[in-house]
């Protein structure tokens, strides 16, 4: 199930032509399920669509809800970007640096009939030196947080060097792409795997995060200089942080539920970790080995 499933996810991102086979009409209904649960439901009706072509059609009922939770996403996208290059501009105006992080920070490595499908929660827009300028109530539907700070985890020396290394690398913080200021291809490698981590810690990773950075590194092409920074690359400051496991770990899932080429990876697949990370995402029971292995990998090294 879950295999079909990945499939599916494959052939909406591009990854795939067709599902290994024809799909039972209550495994239809888990898929929209699952979709919907992993936050990748408007991407995955671009995949159904595509599945018309072979003859793969869900139940009639089923596939209307889909469709017009699709439209829903759309609707709710659009003009988003626009409003978010007036709340940069207003930043500005007050001597503020500003960085979209997520939402249309990120659709634009996604494939352009994607971008519209991407569903968003909320935007992370990292601001320097920020307190409490302007009102944000204006953009409270949009759901905008002001991140002051990035962290990794609870652990107080690793945070630290995220710091450290966030103010060495401060300008690439702050690259425009069209109107927005987004953080540089190589720093938002970093932040998502960072982003990534924290939300595991959360109990929050979910398929959508997955995806936001398999579009990330796919646009890249496996473009080496992309994974370089003027005093270390991307794998060498991950190291630093020292999640170089839970990275290789994220790879194994790319690679795995999203048929990413190893060649656009900055970190060699670490299956164990991937497998471990999996069935987290997917809210398997795990077994005395996987609670072990939280415990020494994702609870010791984040105390505080």
């Amino acid at each position: 199930m879950n295999k079909l499933f990945f499939e599916l996810m494959q052939v909406s991102v591009g990854q795939l032509d067709c599902v290994g086979r024809f799909p039972e009409p209550d495994e239809w209904r888990k898929f929209h399920d699952l979709a919907k649960s992993q936050a990748v439901v408007g991407i995955c009706h671009h995949g159904v669509t595509k599945l018309f072509d072979y003859g793969l059609v869900a139940p009639q009922e089923l596939s209307l809800d889909w469709m017009s939770e699709a439209e829903e996403i759309k609707e709710s996208n659009r003009g988003v970007s626009r409003r978010l290059v007036n709340l940069q501009a207003e930043l500005e105006k007050h001597h503020l640096r500003s960085s979209v992080m997520t939402g249309p920070g990120l659709t634009r490595f996604y494939n352009r009939e994607l971008q519209s499908l991407r569903y968003t929660k909320a935007i992370d827009v990292y601001v320097f030196g920020y307190k409490n300028q302007i009102d944000l109530n204006q953009y409270a539907d949009m759901n905008v947080r002001i991140i002051t700070e990035l962290s990794a985890g609870k652990s107080m020396q690793r945070n630290n060097r995220l710091e450290k290394w966030i103010l060495q690398n401060n300008d690439l913080m702050f690259r425009k792409a069209g109107e927005l200021v987004v953080p540089s291809h190589s720093m938002t490698i970093v932040i998502q795997l960072v982003h990534l981590y924290n939300l595991f810690l959360a109990k929050r990773l979910l398929m959508r995060n997955l995806m936001d950075l398999f579009f990330v590194l796919r646009f890249a092409q496996g473009d080496s200089r992309i994974f370089n920074f003027a005093q270390t690359s991307v794998d060498g400051a991950i190291k630093d942080l020292g999640l170089t496991r839970f990275a290789r770990g994220i790879m194994w899932l790319l690679k795995e539920v999203l048929n990413l080429d190893t060649k656009f990876m900055p970190f060699e697949p670490l299956e164990e970790e991937g497998q471990f990370l999996l069935n987290k995402i997917m809210n398997e029971n795990g077994s005395f080995k996987s609670w072990w292995h939280n415990i020494w990998h994702y609870t010791w090294h984040n105390l505080a």
